[in-house]
């Protein structure tokens, strides 16, 4: 059996292919959080197409996404379904981006898409760099970093505004992030205009900037292994000859893995939270009031507008019954982050934002960061840098003055992703510390 193949496949003209829904649909990718919304109310697993010729299951309930994510049935990697023959799914979306060979097998080994025991092998050789110890130890230079940025400020503005985006949130999360890989600031710039490229799509940017940051993370790599250091980039230098055996694709990809969603996921994170508070002035308030409220707030802020909207593609690995829905081995499956985060059936008032939401039960009640062996690797570390930011930032400019409207804020689609903000201009001269809390 090709198991790349769903059962009962419909093909392009039937009547169930002319009318259902695409995950690659405009209107849905401009706004997922009420799209999948839409979806999740239709019933708890619906019929999708991710191209022209690829189903997918969608699930987006809150407690079946998070049972799904624990459930091993569901696979991360087609491999891992018994007699799997035939193209990845996955590979045709990663045609899209057009990267050359010797860039794609990179993409092809992440520790997102394979199961145990590699997945096991793989998170093994670096989980001891994300231990929660660790990260709040970072807290002192995260806040300098900040510090450093936000002193920076005025000398960035342009007719009395600074974009918060380009200024604050992204090289914020750029420097912390490379600096627990071991990245060195002259080795930064590829790493950025590839995650650039990337978010672009555009085949032409890709094929020039990708083999510059492979080259860039194999250099880095050698340096660490004749001349070892505190940093991530050692750990992985060394899985090569201790228990992990990690490979040399196995070890540049994770590098890539964890710079690139580390501080793109981070950024958008801090973005979406200052654009947040930004619309809601009264949450604004209260957090100013009582800033002890930040790590709850970051809780409600991955909740309401965390950056992934989606986890990675998964694969049944045997006939599976989902309330009475028939899913086939083989069949393709989305398990939906951002509509079993605004579900009703977990959360009161689920479109509203609270900051004091997880206070009561001390939980974070999200999937914002996924669930299960595959649950972020990143998630403490994003959680110290937005905490640590904003506190930062709102303790020089409380009343978080945007120039425009919230409403007026733009953002750029992105195929799988929560639309990305472009711009967060901060009006420097209405920024002054009030005497008192902002009301």
């Amino acid at each position: 059996m090709d198991v790349t193949a769903p059962s009962a496949p419909a093909r392009r003209g039937t009547p169930e292919h002319a009318s259902g829904i695409r995950l690659l649909d405009p209107d849905l990718l401009a706004d997922p959080a009420g799209g999948y919304g839409r979806m999740r109310e239709q019933g708890p697993v619906v019929r999708a197409w991710l191209t022209d010729d690829r189903p997918v299951w969608v699930i987006t309930r809150y407690d079946d996404v998070r049972a799904g994510l624990r459930d091993p049935r569901f696979a991360s990697s087609p491999a891992a379904v018994p007699g799997h023959t035939g193209e990845d799914p996955r590979k045709p979306l990663l045609d899209m981006l057009g990267l050359p060979d010797e860039v794609l097998k990179y993409f092809m080994v992440s520790a997102l898409d394979t199961d145990p025991p590699d997945h096991t092998r793989l998170r093994g050789a670096v989980q001891g760099a994300f231990t929660h110890h660790r990260m709040q130890a970072l807290r002192p230079r995260i806040r300098q970093v900040a510090a450093e940025l936000l002193d920076a400020l005025p000398a960035k503005q342009q007719d009395g505004t600074v974009d918060l985006i380009e200024e604050f949130a992204y090289p914020l999360a750029i420097t912390v992030v490379c600096e627990l890989v071991g990245v060195p600031a002259s080795h930064r710039a590829p790493f950025v205009r590839w995650g650039d490229d990337i978010l672009s799509m555009d085949p032409e940017l890709l094929a020039a900037s990708s083999p510059a940051v492979i080259d860039t993370v194999h250099e880095l790599l050698d340096e660490r292994r004749a001349a070892p250091a505190d940093d991530l980039l050692t750990t992985l230098a060394r899985a090569a000859d201790e228990r992990f055996r990690l490979s040399d694709v196995e070890q540049v990809a994770m590098v890539l893995n964890i710079v690139m969603a580390g501080y793109d996921n981070t950024a958008q994170l801090v973005a979406n939270s200052i654009a947040a508070l930004h619309a809601h002035p009264a949450q604004l308030r209260r957090l100013t009031d009582d800033p002890a409220l930040l790590p709850d707030a970051v809780e409600e802020f991955v909740r309401w507008c965390g950056p992934d909207i989606m986890v990675r593609m998964r694969f049944a690995a045997e006939d599976i019954d989902f309330h009475g829905t028939r899913i086939g081995k083989g069949d393709a499956v989305q398990f939906i982050l951002v509509s079993a985060n605004r579900d009703p059936r977990r959360h009161p008032d689920p479109d509203g934002l609270d900051i004091t939401r997880c206070t009561a039960d001390k939980s974070d009640g999200h999937l914002g960061f996924g669930h299960g062996i595959h649950y972020c690797l990143g998630a403490s570390l994003a959680r110290r840098v937005c905490e640590v930011g904003l506190a930062e930032l709102l303790a020089r400019h409380p009343r978080l003055p945007l120039a425009v409207p919230a409403c007026d804020l733009t953002r750029r689609v992105i195929p799988g992703a929560a639309p990305r903000l472009t711009t967060l201009p901060l009006e420097l001269q209405r920024s002054t510390t009030p005497s008192g809390p902002p009301h």
